[in-house]
């Protein structure tokens, strides 16, 4: 043996017995990556002919692989004899997975070869799940074939020795891809298929895996998410980084939102209410062509690791189309933009608020006694800061009141108040759930993951967000009936916009049909029509609808608290979880401890938006 093979083979096995991440480059372009010691190899051998894209790049989505050149076969066979020999014996059974593609055109997108009794079990899982996979209209065939022969592509030795195999408990399966995701005449790939394809075949193998690592080998894992990859590349950090940088260099929220509030209001009122209030907003302080094209020479097509290429993806999407409203601000298409962002309204969205607007009997006595202004506010809300700074040393407890805010609003984790807001006693306590039990505690929270996407938010968001920070009103007792009904109508006012009403329009429809005061019924129109039309303000209702359902199917509330997630990341939170790519959420809001969770007992029991209404 050569030396510098002998030193290879020494530093792989020395790493393995610490149980520290290995990632070698190899004689002839190979790559050996394991994560953590686990006791399986997915092994690709290149052809002489050139790789294949689709086999290359689905060994590097797993967190332990082996890729080399077929021509180096004698350092293969050491190589995987140590990693083998090695790895079987610390967990009583190891098992080499090998994926080839194969020439000949058939009706199966995969083959799965075995020639041990030992395989039957992974391989038939692994058929199994091959069979039940369905990308876009097309439906995967896969089928298992029990061969007398050894299990190696054509012309290949296999791997390993079958009688080395068999002494020291290892097996060998072997997959044969059918490339379906060329097309037949010009040989050339279909990207997204093949990008959806691979990340659908990653998660079927590490199911049967799983079966294997579980029923075969000492090793202690709980779930099949566990074998995937934990170590991330330079890359994944550095696109994380960037992403964050471009979405921190504008606030979109300041930047629709007007500056002129109080004098629009007066304006308005002036004329009686018929002439449409004019909004003047902040100077836009980007260049937004300049950052869509910096956001797609990122290269997320690099990333091996398909979640959290997905993930980017998403956020890159989201960014594009918040820098597309920028650019349409105060212009027709801004409305068909914030369509793409928030979503629209379904019937049964609009059945709802409506209907709260009829249940829920207006009281703006109630809400205008015990009134605390900004600065009574901005304390309660330091004390809070406080208090939950104790969990984490990192909170900052500065609250802003400024005159260039309607009414109250985070901002990347600060609370701003406008100076003139005012708000009764009676629901004082429940808004510093809202948005500090909530809004900065997810903020907070997501500051403490790896991935900077937690804290800035990814795509959509805000309905989640909004959802919970409105059921922490429930939770708190604050949740009053005219609290829903401002809920209610910001639906009711989205439709009316959309459907092609002006804002006097809407104003009056708040005014006259729902008994909504002037002024309240011009700050929910101007938060919908700002900009030219954002249609957020419908996702508060939304949320807490789908909430409840969460809640009633028996789910936990704090795992949405990690950081600004929407609903149905939960599945993609779970699994970077299972991979240990997450930590722990580090703080929990007041709302979520005792006496507050007997509100949470009463959804789950049946409740539902109307036994929310007082």
């Amino acid at each position: 043996m050569e030396k510098k093979q002998e030193k290879v083979l020494n530093q792989i096995e020395d790493k393995l017995k610490k149980g520290d991440p290995i990632r070698l480059s190899l004689p002839g372009k190979g790559i050996l990556k394991i994560d953590k010691p686990v006791p399986f190899l997915l092994v690709y051998r290149i052809p002489k002919e050139g790789k294949d894209i689709f086999a290359y790049n689905l060994a590097k989505t797993e967190s332990s692989y082996l890729i080399m050149h077929g021509d180096g076969e004698h350092q293969i066979a050491d190589i995987i004899k140590t990693i083998s020999a090695y790895l079987a014996d610390e967990f009583g059974g190891f098992m080499l997975v090998e994926i080839w593609q194969q020439t000949k055109v058939d009706e199966n997108a995969f083959t799965v070869r075995v020639n041990q009794k030992g395989a039957l079990s992974m391989a038939t899982k692994l058929t199994e799940e091959l069979n039940a996979l369905r990308i876009g209209n097309q439906k995967i065939s896969a089928s298992l074939d029990k061969q007398k022969a050894a299990v190696s592509p054509p012309h290949v030795p296999p791997l390993i020795d079958k009688n080395v195999a068999q002494q020291s408990e290892i097996i060998l399966v072997g997959v044969e891809i059918t490339p379906i995701y060329n097309d037949i005449k010009t040989g050339k790939p279909y990207p997204l298929f093949m990008r959806e394809l691979r990340a659908a075949f990653g998660k079927s193998l590490r199911k049967s895996l799983f079966e294997f690592v579980r029923t075969n080998t000492s090793c202690n894992v709980t779930h099949f998410e566990m074998l995937g990859t934990t170590v991330l590349d330079d890359k994944v950090w550095e696109i994380d980084n960037e992403l964050a940088e471009y979405s921190n260099l504008f606030d979109f929220l300041l930047l629709v939102t007007p500056i002129n509030t109080a004098e629009a209001w007066k304006n308005f009122a002036e004329s009686k209410y018929l002439k449409a209030p004019v909004f003047h907003y902040r100077p836009m302080p980007i260049e937004p062509e300049l950052i869509k094209r910096k956001i797609y020479n990122l290269p997320i097509e690099d990333i091996s690791d398909p979640t959290i290429a997905f993930l980017f993806r998403d956020k890159r999407k989201e960014i594009d189309r918040m820098l597309n409203m920028m650019l349409e601000r105060e212009k027709p298409d801004f409305m068909h933009s914030s369509l793409q962002v928030f979503g629209n309204i379904d019937d049964h969205l609009l059945d709802v608020a409506r209907a709260i607007l009829v249940a829920a009997e207006p009281n703006h006595e109630q809400e205008n006694r015990d009134l605390l202004n900004a600065q009574e506010f901005a304390q309660m809300a330091e004390e809070e800061l406080v208090w939950l700074k104790q969990q984490d040393s990192s909170i900052l407890t500065a609250v802003r009141v400024r005159d260039d805010v309607d009414g109250v609003m985070v901002s990347r984790g600060t609370l701003n108040i406008n100076k003139d807001y005012k708000i009764s006693k009676q629901r004082a306590f429940a808004l510093i759930q809202h948005e500090i039990g909530t809004h900065v505690v997810t903020y907070y929270n997501g500051k403490a993951q790896p991935l900077k996407l937690f804290y800035i938010g990814v795509p959509g968001y805000e309905q989640l967000q909004e959802g919970l920070a409105v059921f922490s009103e429930y939770l708190s007792g604050g949740l009053t009936n005219e609290r829903m009904r401002i809920l209610a109508a910001r639906v009711v006012a989205v439709n009316h916009m959309i459907t092609g009403n002006s804002f006097v329009d809407t104003f009056f429809l708040l005014t006259d049909k729902y008994q909504f005061t002037p002024e309240a019924a011009f700050h929910i129109t101007m938060r919908v029509y700002r900009g030219g039309g954002l249609t957020k303000d419908a996702v508060y209702l939304k949320g807490l609808l789908n909430l409840i359902e969460y809640i009633k199917q028996g789910n936990d509330i704090a795992p949405l608290l990690i950081g600004k997630i929407r609903q149905d990341y939960i599945p993609v939170i779970n699994e970077l979880t299972f991979r240990g790519l997450l930590s722990k959420i580090p703080i929990k809001p007041r709302y979520l401890s005792a006496p507050f969770l007997k509100h949470i007992n009463t959804i789950k029991k049946g409740g539902n938006i109307f036994t929310m209404l007082n």
